[in-house]
């Protein structure tokens, strides 16, 4: 009789959700050639292929997406019965740093149902600019953060690659002067991508909005009087990508999204929360 290892299925939940052998290695703290091994062992468990393996990244097939479905369920009842057998329950805060878009996207769901699984766990949320969530981990006033990737830094766990589009109101018309531009403020990684694709291609514009949050952007798009960049699944339903065809705006680069943790060293508390914040943003 066939049994799934835990084991094998946490490393297979790590492969589906990085998208990439290489990206789950580095969260399971084993070699790349450890976890292939582990999962051509799942493969041959199960008898299916997984997972395909691309240039850039590793995709789920349809029998991947199915046991993907399984191993979330069986290692939560796991993590539940441990937690159930063991009389001390996880306690703590956790200081938590997310920019305001990605907060727009996973926060609320984020935070629901971390708060309905580990209640002793308290949560303090800062919603800020990369660049100022750098600042806080690096001060000690946050444990973990949500942030854009630095060109000069490494050390954060990637946890996606988003291409940037740029965006209108689906009933603007590009203007045949300066391109009006909705912008989130200096030490945004967003912005610096932005400006510095402009400035190579010379395209003019002027800063019609500057915002300090997601809201400010959509006021912006949503009226008509600006344009701005984002990540696809932070396009809003009455907004559309401006095309090639369209206008011969320049190829923006893509921002990587890593968690990063702070000086010392995470507790139990910041682990679950991590892991919470890993799982959701694998699903969008």
């Amino acid at each position: 009789m066939r049994h799934l290892d835990l084991n094998l299925l946490m490393t297979f939940k790590a492969i589906a959700e990085c998208h990439s052998l290489t990206l789950a290695s580095q969260r399971v703290n084993k070699t790349q050639a450890a976890i292939s091994i582990q999962l051509k062992k799942l493969e041959e468990l199960t008898g299916c292929k997984l997972i395909e393996r691309g240039y850039h990244q590793a995709v789920l097939t349809k029998d991947g997406e199915v046991l993907l479905q399984y191993a979330r369920r069986l290692l939560s009842l796991s993590d539940e019965a441990i937690n159930a057998l063991n009389p001390e329950e996880v306690r703590g805060t956790v200081r938590f740093g997310i920019p305001d878009d990605y907060a727009s996207l996973i926060l609320k769901e984020a935070v629901q149902a971390f708060a309905s699984r580990y209640p002793g766990i308290r949560l303090e949320i800062r919603n800020d600019i990369s660049h100022n969530l750098f600042k806080g981990l690096e001060n000690g006033d946050l444990d973990l953060a949500l942030v854009t990737q630095r060109e000069t830094d490494a050390g954060g766990k990637m946890l996606r690659r988003d291409p940037l589009v740029w965006v209108a109101d689906q009933h603007f018309v590009i203007p045949e002067g300066p391109l009006p531009l909705a912008l989130y403020p200096h030490g945004c990684g967003f912005r610096k991508n932005i400006l510095d694709a402009l400035s190579s291609s010379r395209q003019d514009y002027y800063i019609a909005f500057e915002c300090t949050g997601v809201t400010g952007v959509k006021i912006a798009v949503d009226s008509g009087l600006a344009i701005a960049a984002t990540a696809p699944a932070l396009i809003q339903p009455n907004w559309r990508i401006i095309s090639q065809d369209e206008y011969a705006l320049p190829k923006l680069d893509a921002i990587v999204i890593e968690l990063r943790h702070g000086k010392s060293e995470p507790d139990t508390a910041v682990k679950c929360f991590a892991e919470n914040i890993r799982e959701l943003l694998s699903d969008v």
